[in-house]
C-alpha cells in the first residue's frame, strides 16, 4: 500500500463536509488573488508595451541585460525578467501557499516538502537559467524559420483583426494545440520517456509545472508556434499569452483539494489535473487539457469522477526520485533526472510504450 492511501479514494461524506466548511470560505479569497494577480500581470504587460515603466522589480537588472545579453535576445530577456520579477506573480504564489494550507489534496504533505524544494530550486531556478538561455534562442529560431519559409502560408487577414479578438483566437487555437502535443507526448514511446520527468512528482506543488525536460520544449514548441504564425499572431502576443498561461498552470499543479464547482466544465482544475498525474492505471492517459477542460470531453479523454484525489507519480522503481535536497543533492537530482530518458532510450525501453499504444488501439477497434 502506498503512503497516504486515503487520498486514493473518492471523497467521503466527512471529506465533503470539511470541504464545505473550510474550503468554501477560501474559494472567494483564492479566486480574487488568482484573478487579481493574473489581471495585474496583464495590465503591467500592457503598460510596458505602451512604453510605460511597469510595476516590476526590473530596474536593477536592466543594465545587466544591456551589458551581458546578446542584442538579439535582449527584448526576450527583458520581457522574461519583467514577468518573473513581477510582484503580482508572487502575490499569486502567496495565494496558492495559503490555499494549500487550508484545502490540501494530500493533508499529510508539508508545504515545503522535499519534492517542492527540488522543483523550486532544481527546475524553477536552475532549469530556468537553461530555459532562458536555450529556449529563447530556439523560439527565436522557430520564428526566423516561419518568416523565411512559411510567410506564404500566413493569413494576413487575421493580423488585421482587433488585438483582443486576435488574442482570444490565439488562446483558443493555442490551447487546442497544447492538448494535441500533450496527447502525442503520451502516445509516442520516446516522447513519453521525456514526459515521465513531469509525471514523476509524488508531492504535487505549484512548481511541478516547470518539471519539464528541455527536449519536451523542442517537441512541443514547433507544434504551437508554426500554426500561430500562420494565423498571423505575432511574437509579442504569443510571448505574453504563454507566460500568463504558465502562471495559471501553477495553480492546478498545486496540492489543492478543489474542482471549482461548475467552472470545472470549462477550466482545468487542481482535481482534474491531479487525475492526469495519478499513479493508478485507470487514470492513465486522461485529462490532457492545459487550460480549457472541454477539449477532453470533446475527444473522449475526460475522467468524469470529479471527487477523486489520487496519489501521483510513475510506476518505475529505478527513477531517480529526490529523497533529500541537502548539500549538492538539488543539482545531482536534477542532472540524474535529465539523464533518465536517455538511459531508457539506450536500453531500448521506449519501444514498450509504442507497443502498448498499438495494443490499446487494437482493443478499442475490437470493442467498437
Amino acid at each position: 500500500m502506498t503512503p497516504h492511501a486515503d487520498i486514493c479514494q473518492t471523497d467521503s461524506a466527512e471529506d465533503k463536509a470539511d470541504d464545505t466548511s473550510e474550503g468554501r470560505r477560501l474559494y472567494g479569497v483564492l479566486f480574487m488573488l488568482v484573478a487579481g494577480g493574473l489581471g495585474l500581470m496583464i495590465w503591467d504587460a500592457y503598460t510596458v508595451q505602451q512604453g510605460g515603466a511597469g510595476w516590476g522589480l526590473i530596474s536593477p537588472f536592466s543594465s545587466l541585460i544591456e551589458a551581458y545579453v546578446p542584442e538579439g535576445l535582449r527584448s526576450l530577456a527583458d520581457k522574461a525578467a519583467r514577468v518573473y520579477l513581477s510582484p503580482w506573480l508572487y502575490l499569486l504564489m502567496a495565494g496558492i501557499f495559503l490555499a494549500e494550507k487550508v484545502i490540501p489534496a494530500d493533508r499529510d504533505q508539508p508545504i515545503f516538502s522535499v519534492g517542492m524544494v527540488q522543483d523550486f530550486l532544481g527546475w524553477f531556478v536552475l532549469g530556468g537559467v537553461l530555459r532562458v538561455a536555450l529556449l529563447g534562442v530556439f523560439v527565436s529560431a522557430l520564428y526566423w524559420v516561419s518568416e523565411r519559409y512559411l510567410a506564404g502560408l500566413r493569413i494576413e487577414a487575421v493580423a488585421a483583426w482587433h488585438a483582443g479578438v486576435a488574442a482570444a483566437l490565439a488562446i483558443l487555437v493555442g490551447d487546442l494545440l497544447n492538448w494535441f502535443h500533450h496527447f502525442i507526448r503520451h502516445k509516442i514511446g520516446v516522447f513519453w520517456l521525456f514526459h515521465t520527468i513531469h509525471h514523476s512528482q509524488k508531492q504535487m506543488n505549484m512548481f511541478t509545472d516547470l518539471r519539464v525536460h528541455l527536449v519536451e520544449y523542442v517537441i512541443a514548441k514547433p507544434i504551437t508556434i508554426f500554426p500561430l504564425f500562420v494565423l498571423g499572431l505575432d511574437f509579442e502576443i504569443a510571448f505574453w499569452l504563454t507566460l500568463i498561461l504558465e502562471s495559471y498552470a501553477r495553480v492546478y499543479h498545486a496540492n489543492l483539494r478543489t474542482n471549482y464547482g461548475p467552472l470545472r466544465y470549462v477550466l482545468v482544475t487542481p482535481q482534474s489535473h491531479r487525475i492526469h498525474h495519478s499513479d493508478r492505471p485507470e487514470h492513465m492517459d486522461k485529462n490532457f487539457a492545459v487550460l480549457f477542460s472541454f477539449w477532453d470531453r470533446l475527444f473522449g479523454t475526460q475522467w468524469t469522477n470529479y471527487e477523486e484525489y489520487p496519489t501521483t507519480g510513475i510506476d518505475d522503481a529505478v527513477f531517480p526520485h529526490e529523497k533529500s535536497v541537502g548539500g549538492l543533492r538539488i543539482i545531482t537530482n536534477y542532472l540524474w533526472q535529465l539523464a533518465y530518458p536517455f538511459q531508457k532510450i539506450w536500453a531500448g525501453e521506449h519501444r514498450a510504450r509504442d507497443t502498448e499504444s498499438v495494443a490499446d488501439e487494437v482493443r478499442s477497434q475490437d470493442a467498437a
